[in-house]
């Protein structure tokens, strides 16, 4: 019996690596995460959504491995199952139905937090282009992403982040550096300590600017400038409740997520999506 034991518990240590493993040859679309300490855990969900006008599903599937509470290495995937643009117009004009013929693998992302102090942080990531499961982002990102965050009381944590990016120029095509700004709250409602079971509320809010234009460099010097600077917003809010399954905390979420705004219009997009997280801390 204690050696069928020792397995199952080895067995329970091995899952985040495989999820890592498998997030590391798979590919994602971005998801927007309050400010968090290295931590272990393995996630699959599901979600659809609306953006330039083009409705989306995606399976999610995403862990991070923190050996000690100063670092960690993550992934995280998606696949596209389907994008589907219904356009038409009214006053006699021809309505039309489009089908994309998106789907596919999306883009990855794989980073590693270090944190040195028990309240600041360091975030560096990178972004690989898509496959067949997107036609946006098909440039190489790599971001840095100083952090920290504050216990307000015992059951809120509130989080804050600086991030740049910059991309690598592919088909003399050199897209723009980034910045943005991102401050998120924590909140565990009816939290049991013991078993870590009970309710957690997530809210995080996000603002990207492009700080510089992009270039094409097969133009003369005078025409390559590309004027898309732009800036825009994104919100996301979690509630999951957590229970105990096998010896750890497993919590079932839905998630809803502005995927892009505007702070001066009314360009905006929407996610909504269902996950489970399985915590081994």
């Amino acid at each position: 019996m204690g050696y069928l034991a020792v397995n199952q518990y080895a067995s329970l240590k091995i899952i985040p690596v495989c999820v890592l493993v498998l997030a590391f040859w798979s590919h994602a679309r971005e998801t927007v995460s309050p400010v968090r300490a290295p931590e272990s855990y393995a996630l699959f969900g599901s979600l659809v959504e609306l953006r330039d006008d083009v409705y989306s599903a995606d399976l999610n599937l995403a862990g991070e491995y923190a050996p000690c509470n100063c670092f960690s290495v993550y992934g995280d995937f998606s696949y596209r199952l389907l994008s589907y643009k219904y356009d038409f117009t009214l006053h006699d004009q021809r309505h039309e139905a489009l089908n994309m013929q998106v789907n596919g693998l999306n883009e990855s992302y794989l980073g590693m937090k270090l944190m040195p102090f028990p309240f600041l942080g360091l975030d560096a990531n990178w972004r690989l282009p898509p496959r067949e499961g997107s036609r946006v982002n098909r440039f190489h990102r790599f971001g840095v992403s100083p952090y920290g965050f504050y216990e307000f009381s015992r059951n809120m944590t509130l989080g804050t982040a600086v991030e740049y990016f910059t991309f690598l120029e592919k088909q003399n095509f050199q897209p723009g550096d980034e910045l943005g700004v991102k401050g998120s709250i924590s909140w565990k409602v009816l939290w049991d300590r013991g078993d870590h079971s009970g309710w957690k509320l997530d809210y995080v809010f996000l603002y990207r600017w492009r700080i510089q234009e992009s270039e094409n460099m097969n133009m003369e010097q005078l025409y390559r400038k590309m004027d898309d600077l732009h800036r825009g917003f994104r919100m996301r809010v979690d509630a999951a409740r957590y229970s105990a399954f096998l010896g750890k905390p497993l919590g079932v979420a839905l998630f809803y997520e502005m995927n892009r705004g505007n702070l001066f219009g009314m360009e905006t997009g929407h996610t909504i999506g269902l996950y489970a997280k399985w915590m081994f801390p």
